[in-house]
């Protein structure tokens, strides 16, 4: 008599995969992304603006704006602070203009 779900176990067992010494990968770290694109931004945000915003997830190296291009390059100290502002501040409005945040890998 065969009970619900026990039927004869192959070699795929139930569909879990157990970690086990076979099965663990190394996986490799690869560099984190310090640098976050800022784009769309509206033609009356200054770089004052911008570097508040910036500041308020951690410390920044440098600020490059680009108002012809209604953009800005910014490069944070540590990659987990690229990481929160693009998560914070992705589709934010700031002077009625939805920016687009996004992580450049150098």
């Amino acid at each position: 008599m065969h009970g619900r779900g026990r039927g004869v176990v192959g070699p795929m067992g139930r569909g879990r995969l157990m970690p086990n010494k076979q099965n663990l990968r190394v996986v490799e770290c690869k560099p984190q992304p310090c640098v976050v694109s800022v784009e769309g931004l509206s033609s009356s945000t200054t770089d004052a603006q911008l570097k508040s915003l910036l500041m308020s997830v951690g410390p920044i190296q440098s600020l490059q704006m680009l108002p012809q291009q209604r953009k800005a390059i910014a490069k944070f100290k540590e990659p987990a602070h690229a990481l929160a502002f693009q998560q914070k501040f992705h589709r934010h409005m700031i002077d009625l203009s939805h920016i687009n945040v996004a992580l450049i890998v150098e």
